[in-house]
């Protein structure tokens, strides 16, 4: 219940209980820091509600779903579903690391194409998650609720999901934003761009600017179902228009080159340590349990700065592990009610909306009133 003093806030090892006011209040000082920077893992795009899973399936549930519907799936000659531990990217991995191994010696003749099985299977139940609205919604309410009067520096988003909710979210809500693709008839990844400025002009005459506000940077770490592989170049396109035949940078991507190895996913993890190196930043950690290394590798580095701090909302053994090692940057928010989770994160814990910004957001449904009542007139 609001009030009560039932929610764990660790601070280092010192775990102190705090009710949801004392929360708000922490998530509204970090909304204002310039340098703050989210991370948004699988546990934000998945939804359970009366035992029913909305959005895309955990990771524990796709692996589980693939087996059924692949029963008997072998590499290189074995079992495959008691290897991987519940995780479908790091049997790609493996499968990948298998597919350069084949350059000198034989191990699994098939493993292209049993690439191509898993990843096929990974962006459909993707596409079949998108259709549900619910996560939508705590997705554009996340966004809503990070608009703050005078913020002038970019949020910055890594997220490790390939889903498109992020991009739908901003969309909807006509917030500006750059996810490191360039161009309108064929968009293409440009690292570049990232560290472009977007800004208004406030007197042209004077050649006066001011950075456009409340801007987010998009950052798919993982890569997303509505990019492909053309070439040398990564291109986004509309998911609906991708074909059998086309790459779709789902990260681990089979790889049969050292550039494939490298780009986009080298550019996406340097952009990530740059940001997190930056004075005062913090990284606010959502619906990830700490299970990749590679990215925390680089959360850890981070703390060789001694402004950055580290603010998770979670709870699994990774993360009880980094309580254990009683650094007081590290700050890790959970209960037992699970205010932790996506949904109660942004509707318990961030802060209202306030009058003004809500305002504006509301604008654009005003416009589509006005439209819709002269389109009447007119007929």
């Amino acid at each position: 219940m609001e009030g009560e003093k039932n929610i764990s806030y660790f601070k280092g090892k010192n775990e102190t209980k705090v009710d949801l006011d004392y929360i708000k209040n922490e998530m509204a000082q970090f909304l204002q820091l310039d340098n703050l920077n989210f991370l948004i893992g699988a546990g934000c795009s998945s939804h359970m509600e009366n035992d029913v899973e909305h959005g895309i399936p955990g990771m524990a549930n796709l692996y589980n779903g693939f087996f059924e519907n692949h029963k008997g799936f072998k590499i290189a000659g074995n079992d495959a579903e008691s290897i991987f531990g519940g995780s479908l990217e790091t049997m790609l991995e493996t499968m990948g690391a298998i597919s350069v191994a084949e350059r000198v010696k034989q191990i699994d003749s098939d493993i292209q194409e049993k690439i191509c099985i898993v990843q096929k299977y990974i962006r459909n139940r993707i596409i079949d998650g998108l259709h549900g609205t619910e996560v939508l919604s705590f997705y554009r309410k996340f966004y809503i609720k990070t608009v703050t009067q005078g913020r002038k520096h970019p949020i910055n988003i890594f997220t490790t999901n390939y889903d498109l909710y992020n991009e739908q979210a901003l969309d909807s809500l006509s917030f500006p934003y750059n996810n490191g693709f360039i161009g309108t008839y064929k968009r293409s990844f440009s690292p570049a761009s990232y560290k472009y400025a977007y800004v208004e002009d406030m007197n042209l005459s004077k050649n006066i600017w001011e950075r456009v506000p409340n801007f987010y940077n998009l950052y798919k770490i993982h890569g997303s179902i509505s990019w492909v592989k053309n070439e040398n170049n990564i291109n986004e396109i509309d998911y609906k228009h991708i074909s059998e035949d086309d790459t779709v940078m789902i990260y681990p991507t089979p790889l049969k080159d050292r550039t494939t190895l490298m780009t986009p996913y080298s550019d996406l993890f340097r952009a990530m340590e740059t940001a997190l190196l930056k004075k005062n930043s913090v990284l606010i950690t959502l619906g990830y349990s700490f299970a990749d290394d590679h990215i925390n590798r680089l959360i850890l580095n981070s703390l060789a700065i001694p402004t950055f701090k580290l603010v998770i909302f979670g709870q699994s053994d990774a993360i009880s592990r980094l309580i254990e090692m009683d650094d007081s940057r590290i700050i890790v928010i959970n209960s037992q009610d699970k205010i932790h989770y996506f949904k109660n994160f942004v509707e318990k814990t961030m802060p209202d909306v306030q009058a003004d910004i809500k305002e504006q957001i509301d604008l654009p449904v005003v416009t589509e009133l006005i439209k819709a009542f002269e389109d009447v007139k007119n007929e």
